[in-house]
């Protein structure tokens, strides 16, 4: 079987292609575009039939960073969706700037703080139980059983 070879981006590819915005997330073996790109990219194509390495420049990518085979499934892959009965669609998931945002609003202090009182409160019901524990042993031991 003759397999595929992904495109592997090192990490300083990765950053550069990540901070374009019409990027949803980059990762060492692929780079998933924003609904946006998308479609800008089927406008240029339908309206001005510009190739997808000129539709990369003019969305400000650098596309010496792109295979010829990366380049061409950009392509295929794009105009597929758009020709599907469901048309183009967001990506799935977050991209990594609203990740970013996402942990940032995050108030980790409350959850210290919630998780913090459920550790006492388990503490508290630990101790209560010695409590009551010691409380039989020095009964047990001031009035013997048999007395």
């Amino acid at each position: 079987m003759n397999q595929k070879k992904k495109p592997s981006y090192t990490d300083e590819q990765v950053k550069i292609l990540s901070q374009n915005p019409y990027t949803h997330v980059a990762m060492p073996n692929k780079i998933t575009f924003t609904l946006e790109f998308k479609e800008f990219f089927v406008d240029q194509v339908n309206k001005h039939g510009l190739s997808t390495t000129k539709i990369l420049k003019a969305a400000g990518y650098d596309t010496s960073l792109f295979t010829r085979a990366a380049i061409d499934n950009i392509r295929r892959r794009i105009l597929a969706e758009a020709s599907s009965p469901e048309g183009l669609k967001p990506p799935r998931g977050l991209s990594q700037a609203e990740r970013t945002e996402a942990f940032a609003k995050k108030n980790l202090d409350a959850q210290r703080t919630s998780t913090s009182i459920k550790e006492m409160q388990q503490r508290i019901v630990h101790l209560e139980q010695q409590v009551e524990f010691l409380k039989k042993i020095q009964n047990i031991y001031l009035h013997p059983p048999g007395n």
